[in-house]
């Protein structure tokens, strides 16, 4: 089983490897948190980046420092059969699907969240919650 990351997730690339079929990347990520308004900062290693994603990276190029949205990623940590024995990995595996180039909304600042867009249904519900405040992230 694998858990789907967010299609608005940015991340900074910090090296691509070619592998043939699918792409290495050493990428990172960061969030603030509300309460202490710091960043905190997470370092991905080993990421494939495979079919159209992979393609991107070959026709478009992707270098070191770029910013980029991830558009289909998953995150798993799944068994597997060597030697008729079954293993669990010591690291998650994250497989990245697609991406685009981050633009930036011409402040070059990164502190707000992606807008994400809303069917509607969610509003105007009698007895939904609203977001707490307080949360750290």
């Amino acid at each position: 089983m694998s858990l789907n990351i967010s299609d608005t997730q940015r991340v900074t690339v910090w090296e691509v490897e070619d592998k043939g079929r699918f792409s290495l990347v050493r990428m990172s990520s960061s969030r603030k948190d509300k309460q202490t308004q710091e960043y905190k900062n997470s370092n991905w290693s080993f990421v494939r980046f495979v079919g159209k994603a992979h393609e991107k990276i070959q026709s478009e190029g992707l270098k070191r420092q770029d910013r980029i949205v991830l558009k289909g990623a998953t995150i798993s940590l799944e068994d597997y059969m060597e030697d008729g024995e079954k293993k669990y990995p010591k690291h998650p595996t994250i497989t990245v699907f697609n991406w685009e180039y981050l633009e930036l909304d011409g402040t070059g600042k990164m502190d707000s969240p992606p807008k994400v867009e809303t069917s509607g249904e969610d509003e105007g519900i009698e007895g939904a919650e609203e977001p707490e405040e307080d949360l750290p992230f």
